[in-house]
């Protein structure tokens, strides 16, 4: 696939459009590694693709690799998804490393934006510890959390997102409060994003 083909690789859609990912990524990691400028081929397409979105959002896998590498390069600016625990701390300072790394090799800055904390319990507590290591790093006003849900679930077992998923139709009524808290923490993502954008 050459960098300018990317758009025939998108898949539209009602609430956005999307570009697959490839089930087999050892095959694309290993294409990383031995292309030319293979780590910066995400990058390329992008810059090369002839649609215009407000916001492109780039899903990485959560491994060290050439697929988070190249991501990384292409984004520049970076929204880390995280569990609140301790293994996802030191699993986030692993990464730091690795950006300052690109960041170096390639002679770019990549910014670190925020952080999205999965899974909070439904209590909405989390250790203060953890907390603390989340704000002190990315701010107070950039860690965001979403709550543990069973209509997160639900809704991709709807095969929709949270905005479109219906609990009635789905046959989960009792999801409507939660499904509305959700749309609430997605929101709040959408206007840090905004806000980031318009700085």
């Amino acid at each position: 696939m050459e960098f300018d083909q990317l758009d025939d690789l998108i898949i539209s859609g009602g609430e956005y459009d999307i570009i697959p990912a490839h089930m087999r990524n050892f095959l694309a990691e290993k294409s990383l590694y031995t292309d030319r400028r293979g780590f910066e081929s995400l990058k390329i397409a992008l810059n090369r693709s002839d649609i215009d979105y407000d916001y492109v959002l780039i899903d990485s896998p959560p491994n060290l690799g050439p697929l988070a590498d190249a991501a990384l390069l292409a984004a520049e600016n970076v929204l880390f998804p995280s569990e609140p625990n301790v293994i996802a701390q030191e699993s986030l300072k692993i990464l730091f490393d690795e950006v300052e790394t690109l960041e170096d090799q390639f002679e770019v800055k990549i910014r670190a934006i925020g952080a999205i904390l999965n899974q909070v319990p439904a209590q909405g507590s989390i250790a203060d510890d953890m907390q603390d290591w989340f704000t002190e790093t990315f701010g107070e006003d950039r860690v965001l959390s979403i709550p543990d849900r069973d209509a997160i679930e639900h809704a991709i077992e709807y095969e929709t997102s949270i905005y479109a998923y219906d609990p009635d139709d789905a046959g989960y009524p009792w999801d409507s409060d939660p499904v509305n808290e959700l749309r609430d923490c997605y929101l709040s993502i959408a206007e840090l994003l905004e806000e980031i954008n318009n700085e």
